[in-house]
């Protein structure tokens, strides 16, 4: 089975011409398939809060960097 190789290009069409970039350029040649269709962005959900509040821990996390639980992803 030959091997894949795909590139999304996101762009918002201006004309009925369509400039691919740079990352088309190790496609030139080969056959390839063009698939257009539109991409609608999706609306951000605003949040109900149903609870505010806060805790009394007695101290509990006065000796505790909490900075050291904070993961970046």
């Amino acid at each position: 089975m030959p091997a894949i190789n795909s590139i999304t290009i996101r762009k918002k069409l201006e004309s009925d011409t369509i400039k691919l970039g740079e990352e088309a350029k190790p496609m030139l040649g080969k056959n390839v398939e063009i698939i257009i269709k539109e991409v609608t962005e999706p609306k951000p959900v605003e949040r109900k809060w149903n609870f505010l509040g806060s805790v009394d821990l007695g101290g509990e996390l006065d000796s505790i960097n909490i900075r050291d639980f904070a993961h970046d992803d």
